[in-house]
């Protein structure tokens, strides 16, 4: 016959409670680190290699936001830009161009002092070809991604 006493069992489930939360501890510390690259990745991006930066609002719009929950831990790095849709995925279709003034200095490729004109309302036919900057810069920092969380792991576990 063979007998088999635990040792310690009474600290057992305290022990794993503590595990638990330094792997989720470790877990949050990696993903933020990784947001935030992949936020300076996107935005890079968006200087010329993806996009070429007309006014800079796309790149400013990119934001990151992270999620935790009792089993999950999500970080997410998007944009509340109304066209970054259109050019992260392409775009065709028609569009509503709303009335405007202009301000114009040349006409007839001569300049003059200038003068305020209304531009009205018209349709646009738009062909944008897809110009990924969020999923792309997501696929370059994947192997990462990876490696940083099973570090995080293996470093809470191998102690």
């Amino acid at each position: 016959m063979i007998t088999a006493q635990l040792v310690g069992s009474d600290r057992l489930p305290s022990r794993l409670r503590e595990l638990l939360a330094e792997a989720n501890s470790g877990l949050v510390r990696a993903m933020t680190e990784l947001a935030i690259e992949l936020q300076r990745r996107v935005q890079d991006g968006l200087s010329g290699e993806v996009l070429s930066s007309r006014s800079g609002a796309l790149k400013s719009s990119i934001g990151l936001r992270i999620d935790q929950h009792s089993a999950a831990i999500a970080a997410t790095v998007f944009s509340d830009s109304p066209y970054a849709r259109a050019h992260e995925y392409g775009f065709a279709g028609t569009v509503n161009v709303k009335a405007s003034l202009r301000r114009i200095t040349e006409a007839f490729g001569r300049p003059f002092a200038g003068k305020t004109i209304e531009v009205k309302g018209y349709t646009r036919r738009m062909d944008l070809p897809e110009r990924s900057f969020l999923r792309s810069a997501l696929e370059d920092l994947a192997p990462a991604i990876r490696e940083a969380t099973e570090a995080a792991l293996r470093e809470t576990f191998t102690k």
